[in-house]
C-alpha cells in the first residue's frame, strides 16, 4: 500500500507540474485581457473601507473570488483598470501608426497620434559575439538602470536605454511635452507620468518588433530595470506590458513595491500624501491618511499584475524613506499570487542595507544574476527562491490573513519588541548631569555639562558616555529612538555604538561648513553633462580657506542647463525632518544662474538664483523631508565657470518641546548588548529616555516605564492625592474620582505595559467619570492623566 501511495503521489505531482509548466513565462501581446469586461469603478464616496490589504483574487464587483489561473487574465485586467482610475491615469492602447528604424546603434521609433508625432531614440549596445537574436534589458534612463553592466555584458544580453524625457520631462512635466501633445485628453491632473512613461516603454518594444531584420532582439526575453523613481517606472512598465519577461525594480520606495496601506502605519516614509504628484493623478490625494483604506487595490496587486511573469524587487534598510517594512509586507502578500499558481520561483525579494541608494553590494549580485540567468537566458537549473529580509519578528500575515473569509478586518497591530530605558538610570559619565524635571519620564533627564563637546571624533573614556545594558530575546531590526527636548536655535549631537562596534554620529548638524580645502574627500562627484569638476586650492577662488569646488563647462548644453551631482558619503539624513541647505557660490562671468535639487529620487527644486562674480550665500529650507545627501547643482549656461564653497546642511529645530527622534537602527542578534551614547555637540539638549523598538507605531507621550530602573507608577504629589481610582481590581468599568481637579486634567489614557494607548477619555467639567473596561484582557494597566500641569498616573488591575 505504501508503494502504491507513493507512486500515486508521484503521478499527481507530475500531472501538477505539467499543468504549471503550461503557464506562460511571457506573452506576445501587450495586454492579453484587453477584451475582458471592465470592472465597476465607483466614485470615492461609494468605495468601501478595507483596512487590510485587498484580496487580489476577489472580483471587483464582489461576486466572489477565484484562484484559478484561467481567471487571472481578466482579474489582472480589473486591477489594471483600478490602478489607472485611482492612481496613474489611463495608459493609452497601442497606436496604429508606428514606424521604426535601426542604424549605427540607435533605435528610432516614431509614433503618430492625432496628427502629432513623438520620436523615441534609444541607444542599443549589442553583444560583441554571436549573431542573435539576443535577450535584452531595457534600462530606465541608462543602459542597465542602476545594475552593474557586466551582469549583462558577460551574458551576451543586449542593453537598451529608455530616455523617458522624450515622453514627458522628469521633474518638470509640461503640456507641451510630446506625450501630452499626442493625447490632449491627458493632462497634468488626470494623468500621472508613470502612465506616460510606461506607455513609452511599450512603444519602444513595438519598435523592437518592427526592426527584427536589422536588430536581432529575442522578443520573448526582454527585461526592464530601474532604481528609485526609475524603479517605480520599471515596475509600472512590467505590470502594464505582458511582453516583458523579467522586471527588476530596485529600491522603488512609496508608489512602487511598498503598499500604501502599510506605509501609512510607519514613520517618516514616502506615504501616499508625501509622494511626487507629478507622477500620479492629482485626485489620488483623496486617499490620504485614513482614507487609504478606501483604495480598492494596493501595490501588492500592482506587483501581482506581473504574474505569471518574473519579478525581483529590492529594498535598502539604510533609507527609511523607502518604506522597507512596507515593501516586505507587500512582497509577502504579492508572493501569494505566484504561489497560488505553483510558480513561486518567479517572484523574489531582497531587502538589506549597508550600501548606498541604488548601489549593488556583492551580497545582492547572486540573486540578480539568478533571475537574469533563468528568465532572460532560460537557464532553469538556477534557484530563484529568494526571500531575503531583516524582519523575522514582523507579522506580515496580519495584513492578508482575511483573504477568502469575506471579512476584511485588520487585527490590532502588534507593537513588537520594545525595550524602554531611562537615561538617568544608565551609567552616567561625569561629564553629564542629571536634572529633575516634572515633564520628563520618571521626573528626570540628562544633558551634557557646559563646555563639553566632541563634534569630529568620539570622546574617549567613561566620563563622556551613558552606558545602557540590555538583552534581546528576538533577533530583528531595532529602531533606537530618543525622547528629547532641543532648545530653539541649538543643535543636538551624539555618538552611538552597539557593543564594541564603531561609533556613529547622529546630529541635527548634518554637514557643517565643508570648505573643500582638502579636495573632494568624503564627497562623490558625478557630472552628467560633461563639465570638469575639480577642487582647486587657490585661496583667491575660495570663499573661506584655501579651496573650493570648481566647475567648468566649455560647451553649451541642451536646455541651457548643465548639472553636477555631489553626494556626501560621510553623512546621512534622518528622513522626516526638515533641513536648511546653505552654500556659497560665484561665477567667473555675470549673468548665470544656479539652482539646487535634492535628487535623484523624489527631487525637490530650489528656485533659480541669479549669480554674479562676487561670492554670495544661497540658503534653502526644505519643507519636506530629505531622502539622501545627494545634491544636484543645475547651472545656467551664461557663465561657464562656477566656484562653490562652504556647503552646510542643518536640521531645522522647530521648538523646545519634547519629541521622539529616531537616532539610528541596528540589526541585533539574541543576547546581551550594550548601548553607549557619547556626546557630540554640547548645548542644552535634554535626553529623557531611549526605546529600542521593532515598530515605530504609537511611540508618543512619555512612553512606557523604563526597564532599567524602578519607576513607582502610583507616586503622587500633594496636588494629585485627590485622584481616586476604584474598584481596583476593576470589574467591567474603571471609576475615577478627580475631586477638585487641582491638576486640571483634560484627558485620561488607558495604557498597557508596552506603552500602547488602548483607550482615551476626555474630561470635561465632571469630577467623576467611568471608563468601560470589559473589553480589556486580564492584566495590569496604567492610567495616565494629562493636563496643563500634570503627568500623573495610576496602576489598575483588570
Amino acid at each position: 500500500m505504501k508503494t502504491r501511495t507513493t507512486l500515486l503521489t508521484l503521478l499527481l505531482n507530475g500531472l501538477s507540474l505539467g499543468l504549471f509548466a503550461q503557464i506562460p513565462l511571457v506573452y506576445s501581446a501587450e495586454n492579453t485581457g484587453a477584451n475582458c469586461a471592465a470592472p465597476p469603478l465607483p466614485a470615492f464616496g461609494q468605495l468601501p473601507v478595507v483596512e487590510p490589504l485587498t484580496d487580489p483574487f476577489m472580483w471587483s464587483d464582489g461576486r466572489g473570488r477565484s484562484t484559478s489561473f484561467s481567471d487571472w487574465e481578466c482579474r489582472r485586467n480589473e486591477i489594471k483598470a483600478e490602478v489607472e482610475r485611482y492612481e496613474i491615469g489611463t495608459k493609452p492602447a497601442q497606436p496604429q501608426n508606428i514606424t521604426a528604424s535601426y542604424a549605427a546603434g540607435t533605435l528610432t521609433v516614431n509614433v503618430t497620434v492625432n496628427g502629432q508625432t513623438l520620436t523615441l531614440t534609444a541607444a542599443v549596445a549589442l553583444p560583441t559575439t554571436g549573431t542573435g537574436p539576443f535577450p535584452a534589458i531595457i534600462g530606465m534612463n541608462s543602459a542597465t538602470g542602476s545594475l552593474p553592466a557586466d551582469v549583462f555584458t558577460s551574458r551576451n544580453v543586449a542593453r537598451i536605454t529608455y530616455s523617458h524625457n522624450q515622453v514627458t520631462t522628469y521633474g518638470n512635466p509640461q503640456l507641451t511635452d510630446p506625450y501630452y501633445r499626442l493625447y490632449p485628453d491627458q493632462n497634468l491632473d488626470n494623468a500621472g507620468q508613470y502612465s506616460a512613461w510606461a506607455w513609452g516603454v511599450s512603444r519602444l518594444i513595438d519598435g523592437l518588433a518592427l526592426v527584427q531584420a536589422s536588430l536581432p532582439i529575442d522578443m520573448s526575453h526582454i527585461g526592464v530595470t530601474g532604481c528609485s523613481y526609475a524603479g517605480k517606472m520599471a515596475l509600472f512598465s512590467g505590470a502594464f506590458d505582458e511582453r516583458i519577461a523579467l522586471t527588476i525594480a530596485q529600491e522603488s520606495g512609496g508608489g512602487g513595491a511598498p503598499a500604501w496601506r502599510v506605509s501609512e502605519t510607519l514613520g517618516a516614509v514616502e506615504k501616499l500624501d508625501a509622494t511626487d504628484y507629478k507622477w500620479f493623478r492629482e485626485d489620488m490625494r483623496q486617499f490620504n491618511g485614513a482614507n487609504v483604506a478606501k483604495l480598492p487595490h494596493d501595490h501588492h496587486e500592482l506587483m501581482a499584475m506581473i504574474a505569471p511573469r518574473a519579478l525581483l524587487v529590492t529594498a535598502n534598510t539604510d533609507f527609511e524613506w523607502l518604506a522597507n517594512p512596507s515593501a516586505y509586507v507587500s512582497a509577502r502578500a504579492a508572493h501569494e499570487v505566484w504561489k497560488a499558481f505553483g510558480i513561486a520561483d518567479r517572484f523574489g525579494f531582497y531587502i538589506d542595507g549597508s550600501h548606498g541608494h541604488c548601489a549593488i553590494p556583492t551580497t545582492q549580485r547572486p540573486a540578480i544574476e539568478a533571475f537574469v540567468d533563468k528568465f532572460l537566458l532560460g537557464n532553469t537549473s538556477v534557484s530563484t527562491n529568494i526571500t531575503t529580509h531583516p524582519y523575522p519578528a514582523l507579522d506580515y500575515q496580519r495584513w492578508y490573513r482575511w483573504w477568502g473569509t469575506n471579512n476584511p478586518v485588520l487585527p490590532a497591530e502588534p507593537l513588537g519588541k520594545r525595550i524602554w530605558a531611562e537615561a538617568e538610570c544608565a551609567t552616567v559619565g561625569a561629564n553629564w548631569e542629571v536634572v529633575n524635571d516634572a515633564e520628563a519620564a520618571n521626573g528626570k533627564y540628562v544633558r551634557v555639562k557646559s563646555g563639553f563637546s566632541s563634534p569630529t571624533t568620539p570622546p574617549a573614556g567613561a566620563t563622556a558616555a551613558l552606558t545602557l545594558p540590555f538583552t534581546i530575546d528576538s533577533a530583528a531590526t531595532y529602531n533606537i529612538v530618543a525622547r528629547q527636548s532641543v532648545p530653539t536655535g541649538e543643535e543636538y549631537g551624539y555618538w552611538l555604538k552597539i557593543d564594541e562596534g564603531p561609533f556613529q554620529a547622529v546630529s541635527s548638524q548634518l554637514i557643517g561648513n565643508t570648505g573643500f580645502e582638502t579636495g573632494l574627500t568624503g564627497w562623490t562627484t558625478l557630472n552628467t553633462t560633461g563639465a570638469t569638476i575639480t577642487a582647486n586650492t587657490v585661496a583667491a577662488e575660495a570663499h573661506t580657506g584655501t579651496g573650493s569646488m570648481k566647475v567648468v563647462n566649455p560647451t553649451a548644453q541642451p536646455g541651457n542647463q548643465w548639472r553636477v551631482q555631489v553626494t556626501s558619503a560621510a553623512f546621512s539624513t534622518t528622513v522626516g525632518k526638515q533641513y536648511v541647505i546653505s552654500y556659497w557660490v560665484r561665477a567667473a562671468s555675470a549673468g548665470g544662474s544656479i539652482r539646487l535639487s535634492t535628487g535623484p529620487s523624489g527631487a525637490q527644486y530650489q528656485a533659480d538664483q541669479t549669480i554674479g562674480t562676487a561670492w554670495q550665500q544661497v540658503s534653502w529650507t526644505i519643507t519636506a523631508s530629505l531622502a539622501s545627501t545627494t545634491f544636484l547643482f543645475d547651472m545656467g549656461q551664461v557663465a561657464n565657470t562656477y566656484y562653490i564653497d562652504d556647503a552646510s546642511v542643518k536640521e531645522v529645530n522647530t521648538g523646545s518641546g519634547w519629541n521622539w527622534t529616531k537616532l539610528r537602527d541596528a540589526v541585533l542578534p539574541i543576547g546581551p548588548h550594550t548601548l553607549t551614547i557619547a556626546y557630540n555637540a554640547g548645548g542644552g539638549t535634554k535626553l529623557d529616555k531611549v526605546v529600542l523598538a521593532t515598530s515605530m507605531a504609537s511611540i508618543s507621550g512619555l512612553g512606557a516605564a523604563g526597564t532599567n530602573c524602578t519607576v513607582t507608577a502610583n507616586a503622587t504629589s500633594a496636588a494629585d492625592k485627590g485622584i481616586d481610582v476604584y474598584p481596583n481590581p476593576a470589574h467591567g468599568a474603571i471609576n475615577i474620582q478627580l475631586g477638585t481637579n487641582q491638576l486640571r486634567v483634560k484627558s485620561i489614557d488607558v495604557v498597557d505595559v508596552t506603552g500602547r494607548v488602548l483607550m482615551r477619555a476626555a474630561v470635561g467639567k465632571q469630577a467623576t467619570l467611568s471608563i468601560p473596561s470589559g473589553k480589556l484582557l486580564p492584566g495590569v494597566y496604567i492610567l495616565r492623566f494629562h493636563g496643563d500641569e500634570t503627568r500623573a498616573q495610576r496602576v489598575v488591575v483588570q
